[in-house]
């Protein structure tokens, strides 16, 4: 990975994850982004810490799409997404980000 490459999905990583906690989409798509990057020792400093916080943020993943399946996929998205998930995944989203080179 060049340092120019490196240095956009740096980036790009950011903003997403700047926006990930913002709703269950945002959240979801952000989480299946990131799955596979420990496996870049270019970008990633720690992959065991990567994985590990993943796993997490996988667990959060699971429970909040589950429970807006089980609300019928509303269109408006998950209404307690604020309420139940969204701390928790804002702060698993900033420790993620620092695992990058």
């Amino acid at each position: 990975m060049t340092q120019q490459s490196k240095q956009d999905t740096r980036l790009l990583l950011a903003a997403l994850g700047k926006r990930a906690s913002g709703d269950v989409r945002s959240w979801a798509s952000f989480v299946a982004h990131t799955e596979y990057l420990w496996q870049d020792s270019a970008l990633v400093t720690d992959a065991d810490a990567w994985q590990s916080l993943w796993f997490e943020m996988e667990i959060i993943n699971g429970l909040a799409l589950a429970e807006w399946e089980e609300l019928g996929w509303p269109a408006d998205g998950l209404q307690s997404w604020a309420d139940d998930y969204q701390q928790d995944a804002s702060e698993l989203v900033a420790e993620l980000l620092t695992l990058l080179r």
